[in-house]
């Protein structure tokens, strides 16, 4: 389970930096998540909560900020942001100047 193996990541070094700093407890932990990836919001906190039991970060909040997707196109030099045509199979990106599919790198 792909989720799992990333919430065990992000568990781990949040138990790790508050060990250094002799924390007892982790109450919220802030990841950065883009808006491309494959994984919904609430599956990773329902993983977190099943993970995080007995743990520094039992009952700790796990705030998720969603990022926007920055690219270059090959098509025409645009660097920025980018929309997103949501697909259940693959997600696809125009560029936003050229309107290019699946042109960027």
């Amino acid at each position: 389970m792909h989720s799992s193996a990333i919430v065990q990541n992000i568990l781990n070094i949040a138990i790790e930096t508050a060990e250094e700093y002799d924390a007892n407890k982790i109450t919220e932990i802030n990841v950065e998540v883009g808006k491309l990836n494959w994984m919904k919001s609430d599956k990773l906190r329902y993983v977190f909560d099943i993970l995080s039991k007995d743990t520094l970060a039992e009952n700790a909040e796990l705030i998720i900020n969603e990022t926007d997707v920055k690219v270059k196109c090959y098509n025409c030099d645009y660097t920025g942001p980018i929309s997103i045509i949501h697909d259940e199979l693959l997600p696809m990106v125009l560029c936003p100047k050229c309107g290019s599919i699946g042109s960027m790198y």
